[in-house]
Formats: structure tokens, sequence, C-alpha cells
């Protein structure tokens, strides 16, 4: 995006009658793309932010001052919240979520489920009014309040903590729970480290013979994307990952695969009618559209249901 931005601002200063020299343009450049660089490696939520105006006497011109404005993901939602009517991610929980939590065939009062990245508890609140004791761990403060506020009024056996799952300060009981839930959340990942350090976690606090049930955007086979794809991935938080990074990160853990699966598709053919799609986004964002704006073919990725056991 360099000679993008760096077109777009010498337009700018063209347009106020104050073209840039070549010289100038040349440090131009390198300040710009020093800030893309730093802003995209400390979040690719970053902003770079030109401030200018009339150069202080006996100087003429104007001043340019280059910043960068870093956001995370719960500034992102955080903004959600602010400009965007509920529900937020949709009116009904996960249907592959619900039909696996089914299959568990055990007394809800005694089967600890994990929720991570619980968003606005689309999936810990259903869970819990079934009598499931669910531990909600979500990022955002705005959407721990609302899961929090639910909880309290119907008195529902959830306890909800705030934290990244990558952090290791946030810790859970080993060996504990019947069954972990990661929807939605794999697409914020950075890089297949990350990947890895999630499902090492999940095996260290779920039960043997439990289930482990995530999403995460897969590249078609044969599809090898380039660096910059990747990083384009993360912008459209739909973070990318080969079935050889999936294999990779896997590797060594006990968990044996049960099935995978389109979650666009499950989702269609198991939700209620008249809760899908469940947002307007939903749809070109599970099938890989949001990166690959293709409209008469198939993306070469999409969003895929991850069903494992813990061996």
């Amino acid at each position: 995006m360099l000679d993008h931005y760096l077109q777009r601002l010498k337009m700018l200063f063209d347009s106020l009658g104050k073209a840039f020299s070549e010289e100038e343009l040349q440090q131009l450049r390198q300040v710009l793309s020093r800030r893309l660089e730093e802003g995209f490696r400390t979040s690719p939520h970053s902003s770079i932010v030109l401030k200018y105006e009339p150069a202080k006497p006996p100087n003429v011109g104007l001043t340019c001052n280059l910043t960068t404005a870093v956001s995370s993901v719960a500034d992102q939602y955080k903004s959600w919240v602010e400009t965007r009517k509920p529900p937020l991610f949709g009116s009904h929980p996960d249907a592959k979520v619900m039909a696996t939590v089914a299959e568990l065939g055990q007394d809800p009062s005694i089967t600890p489920i994990l929720d991570i990245g619980a968003g606005t508890g689309r999936n810990t609140l259903p869970l819990a009014r079934l009598g499931y004791l669910v531990h909600a761990i979500e990022l955002t403060p705005a959407f721990v309040e609302q899961i929090q506020g639910t909880v309290e009024a119907e008195g529902l056996p959830v306890v909800v903590t705030q934290g990244n799952i990558l952090d290791p300060m946030v810790r859970m009981r080993p060996a504990h729970y019947k069954m972990a839930i990661v929807a939605e959340v794999i697409s914020h990942f950075r890089d297949a480290d990350q990947l890895r350090l999630l499902l090492a976690k999940m095996c260290d606090v779920i039960r043997s013979g439990g289930l482990l049930l995530f999403n995460t955007f897969l590249t078609a086979d044969g599809y090898a994307p380039e660096q910059v794809v990747r990083e384009m991935s993360e912008i459209a938080w739909s973070s990318i990952f080969t079935r050889a990074d999936l294999a990779s990160a896997m590797e060594g853990l006990p968990l044996e695969t049960i099935s995978d699966e389109s979650v666009f598709e499950y989702e269609q053919k198991h939700l209620p009618a008249e809760a899908w799609p469940p947002t307007g986004w939903f749809a070109n964002w599970a099938t890989g559209r949001d990166l690959f704006p293709i409209v008469n073919g198939q993306p070469p990725m999409e969003l895929r249901w991850i069903l494992c056991r813990r061996t």
C-alpha cells in the first residue's frame, strides 16, 4: 500500500498548492514506509495519521507529521457496541455448537463448558439456560458487561473472565472442562504459533475424552497464500491458515479430529430460517469473500468447523 498512500498524499498537497519536491517525496516515502511497518507489526488495525498545519513564522509553507494510531481488537469491538444495532453476531447460538453439546449426553449441571471469545454471549447464555456450567472468557470489556448483566439478571450458572486467551495470566482449571468452544476467535490470530498456543492450552484444560470445537479459515487444497495475502487476511479479520499450518499446530497434541465441515454450509442448513444469515456480513465473511471478492466462483479459502476429541 506504500505507493498508493504516497500518491494520495501527493495529490492532497498538490491540491493545496504545496507540491512536494523529489527530495521531499523520497523523505516522505521513507517515513511512511517505516510507519506502515511499525503500525502493522503492532496491530493489523493500526492507522497512519497525518497532521499538517501552516509553518510558524518566519518559516513558510506547511509542517507535516506522520504518527501511528494503534487500535486493538477490543477497540474495534467497542466501536461496534457504540455504532451498530444488536444483535452484533446473530440472534441464535451456533447450530454446530448446540448440536455438539446435545451429543454429550450428560447431565448439564455436572458438565462444565468453556467458551473462548464469548462475545455478547450468543453461545454462553443459551447453554447456561439449559443448565450447563459455563466459563466464558472474553477480551472486550463492553461484551463482558453485557454477559455479566444477563447472568446476574437471570441467575445463570456462568463465570465470566475478561482477558485474552493467549495471555499466560489467563488461567483455567486443568483437565476440568467437558467441552471447549472457540468460535470466530482464530480469525483474529496473527500466525500459526498463536494457533498452536491456543490448542495446547485447550489440551491442558479439557478432560480426557472431552471435545474441542473451533472454527478457522483454511485454504483450498493446492492453494498456497503469499505473504501479502496472509497480511491482508489479518486486516480482513479472516486470518488464513493452510492445512499444513493446522497439522503443524496440532502435531504431538492429544487431539483426534472427529469432523471438518464448512461453517457456511452447516449453519445455513441447520439454523432456523429466521436466524439465517446470522448477520448481514456473515455470508461473505465465512466464505472468504471479504478477502477474495469473487462473484462467480469460489474463493480459495473458507471458514471450517473443526471438532476434536481430547484423547
